[in-house]
């Protein structure tokens, strides 16, 4: 034991107070028994560990206070205490910290935050302070007396119900990258200084009582601006933080890091004016939240400039005026409401707003779809499964003739079916082959038997598409689960837009796409067309995607192990291989990610989408000049050409792998600047000798790590910023399998 440098028990539903002997073990450095159970208080002589780098005990049921001896540790780097029973303030010692980068204190009740930040302006190399849910007494936000905290990248006061007003003292931090001083009962204006913060990319002041117009410095903030005329980052470049809510919305999680954007949220406050015309210029920005105050006026069309942008919420303010059609030009936009506003006109159709629910669009009375009464919002699935309500509608609008028509009408259905029927039984082939056939429009083509469903079945199958069937939402639309007459479980992802013109190439490519047969592939089985909207049917996949058992599970270092991890490296390795070398005619993926890996019963991989983009964008004229994929897997190169290349898509393999290997989404913000990247974190680890430690614990031993470090090499390979320098898909099969056989 007293050669032991290293102890990791993390998510092992431990219990029991902490070990005293953990004292016994003068060479620790690394003690992390965070997510488990343990209770009591911290009885740990830290005078016998003076070697200790990282002291983790967060998300446990540990009570008392700090210790104060714990200052003696003055080579510890990383201290995370969150979500305990911890109370009392911080220790006067903790100045003697001086290494300390990273502390969190989320979730505890601790007291005092004007001593706190007196105490821990003094260590020099804080870049983290995280302080969620602490401080609820009613205090005050600590206007002066603060002076430190140079090197202060994120600062987190979320959460603690502070008094006051933005302290004057936030501007000499200008190292700063990420503020969150949401929920709490702050007021008067936004400072103009906030936004002059050379580094700050996000900024979370939602849910306080801040008031006044937003101050124009919000919309020439120099990290968010781009002055290359390029919004695309370069994978070694700094990316941010993104912190999850936790269930009920109030106060925030930190123990999941992702790789998600720039923000400014400023949602639930009391603010007023215009929304700025000039937020166009932040083109580096990807969440701009703004709703529930009381903006007014219309909506800008120059935010259609915000390329990168992916969710917008205008929602419950008093805008007036259209929706700009120039919207649909955001790519990566993925969620958009502007429900409970004063709009009017056309809501835009084409673009990622196929994808978005009516619900982002209610409480605006006079708001209609594109070429429908504004009192009439049905969607085409509903128009196209029962004529009924058409023939409604004109009875209302010729009175009292509406008994007649009703009945002249439904003799019509009656008589056309009948006959309809008697046609197919005749002559199946010409009447399914009728182009022009609204029955046809209807009709689901499922592409590997010669049964016949309708687009009868398929609303029925999912409620008519009700949201509790809804297993999915990517870029290219919305994916719900269903089961089909026969008993087969599919999943139905639902395209919409207007395809009418060059309807038959679209089908081609629907049928090329289903001629792409592999095990390790998600299997496109059907096609229903239905007004404007397409139908795409795949097989059902029970354990979902690879991010979910990678990022969202806390269980998932013990249910994920090294050998399910290999297996799915190499499942997906076979199908991209497939794809690229052996599907006649060859398939450029596009958008290989975590997301895009699905997992059957037996955890064997499955590659999906495979080609939508292609798809999609060769019939959507506003997005056939760029850059196709899911940042943080699009190569460099694209950044420069619009061309998606086959070694393109091997570099969105490696960054998977990568994933796999370390369990890192491909960015992480508690790492130092400059490694928060999953890239150049593993590239710099390598060149330092340090390979060994990027591998997640839980799948890292002595008799796999040669197999790690050899996919390691691989991974680095994939990403290796020259294309040409890139392994082939074939070339990566037979190498994971060679390993595997090792």
């Amino acid at each position: 034991m007293r050669w032991l440098e290293s102890v990791n028990l993390a998510t092992n539903r431990l219990d029991g107070e902490l070990p005293a002997s953990l004292s016994s073990c003068p060479l620790l450095r690394v003690i992390s028994l965070r997510n488990n159970s343990l209770s009591g208080e911290i009885a740990i002589d830290f005078n016998l560990l003076p070697k200790l780098n990282t002291f983790d005990i967060g998300t446990n049921n540990l009570s008392g206070v700090i210790p104060p001896g714990i200052a003696v540790c003055t080579e510890l780097r990383t201290l995370n205490l969150a979500r305990n029973k911890l109370v009392g303030e911080i220790p006067e010692s903790f100045k003697e910290l001086r290494s300390l980068s990273y502390l969190s204190l989320t979730g505890n009740g601790f007291t005092n935050l004007a001593s706190a930040l007196q105490v821990l302006q003094h260590l020099p190399n804080l870049t983290s302070l995280v302080l969620t849910r602490n401080f609820r007494g009613g205090e005050t936000m600590p206007v002066d007396g603060i002076s430190g905290f140079k090197s202060m990248q994120v600062l987190v006061l979320a959460n603690c119900l502070l008094k006051g007003v933005i302290p004057p003292w936030l501007q000499s931090l200008g190292s700063l990258n990420v503020l969150d001083i949401s929920w709490n009962n702050l007021n008067g204006n936004i400072p103009p200084w906030l936004g002059k913060l050379d580094n700050l990319f996000y900024i979370d002041l939602s849910n306080n009582s801040f008031s006044g117009e937003l101050p124009m410095s919000f919309t020439q903030m120099r990290s968010l601006i781009s002055t290359k005329g390029s919004s695309e980052r370069s994978p070694t470049e700094d990316l941010p933080l993104f912190i999850k809510r936790n269930s009920t919305g109030k106060g925030l999680q930190y123990n999941q890091v992702s790789s998600f954007p720039p923000s400014l949220i400023l949602s639930n406050n009391l603010l007023v004016g215009p929304i700025l015309s000039s937020f166009g210029y932040l083109v580096k920005l990807h969440v701009l939240d703004l709703s529930w105050n009381n903006f007014s006026g219309p909506i800008p069309d120059d935010l259609s400039n915000m390329s990168s942008l992916e969710v917008l919420n205008l929602a419950h303010n008093n805008l007036s005026g259209t929706i700009p059609s120039s919207l649909t030009k955001l790519n990566f936009l993925s969620k958009f409401d502007v429900s409970y506003n004063n709009l009017t006109g056309d809501i835009p159709t084409g673009g990622q707003f196929s994808t978005f629910a009516p619900e982002d669009f209610d409480g605006n009375p006079t708001l209609c779809l594109r070429n429908s009464s504004c009192a009439e919002k049905d969607s085409s699935l509903g128009a196209a499964h029962s004529k009924k309500s058409k023939a409604a509608l004109v009875g209302l609008g010729l009175g009292t003739a509406v008994g007649v028509l009703l009945f002249l009408f439904c003799a019509y259905v009656i008589v056309s079916r009948i006959v309809h029927s008697r046609m197919q039984e005749r002559n199946p082939k010409a009447v399914a082959n009728a182009e022009d056939s609204e029955s046809n429009s209807c009709l689901v083509l499922l592409f590997q038997n010669n049964k016949e469903f309708s687009i009868e079945d398929i609303l029925k199958s999912t409620n008519n598409f009700d949201q509790a069937y809804i297993v999915g939402c990517g870029g290219f639309g919305l994916v719900y689960k269903s089961t089909l007459p026969d008993g087969r479980r599919v999943a139905i992802k639902r395209l919409s837009g207007d395809y009418s013109q060059i309807e038959r190439e679209f089908q081609a490519e629907v049928e090329t796409l289903s001629r792409a047969q592999h095990e390790n592939l998600v299997l496109l089985q059907g096609y229903c067309k239905v007004g404007n909207d397409r139908l795409l049917i795949y097989s059902y996949m029970e354990n979902g995607s690879l991010d979910y058992w990678l990022h969202e599970r806390a269980d998932s270092g013990m249910l994920l192990d090294w050998q399910k991890r290999l297996r799915i490296a190499q499942g997906s390795a076979r199908g991209l291989a497939y794809l690229h070398m052996s599907c006649d005619p060859h398939i450029l993926h596009r958008d290989i990610k975590s997301s895009n890996i699905l997992l059957d019963e037996n955890f064997e991989a499955h590659l999906a989408d495979f080609g939508l983009a292609r798809l999609i964008c060769a019939y959507e004229t506003h997005v056939t000049t760029d850059v196709v994929g899911t940042l943080g897997y699009i190569p460099p190169e694209y950044g420069q050409s619009p061309v998606a290349t086959y070694k393109g898509d091997i570099y969105s393999f490696g960054i998977v792998l990568l994933e796999l290997l370390t369990g890192r989404r491909p960015v992480d913000m508690c790492r130092p600047k400059g490694t928060r990247d999953v890239v150049s974190w593993v590239l710099q680890m390598k060149e330092e000798g340090r390979e060994t430690e990027v591998f997640h614990p839980s799948i890292h031993h002595k008799d796999n790590e040669s197999q790690l470090m050899r996919i390691l090499d691989i991974a680095c390979l994939c990403v290796t910023a020259a294309p040409k320098s890139r392994p082939t898909s074939q070339q990566l099969v037979a190498w994971l399998d060679n390993i595997a056989e090792c």
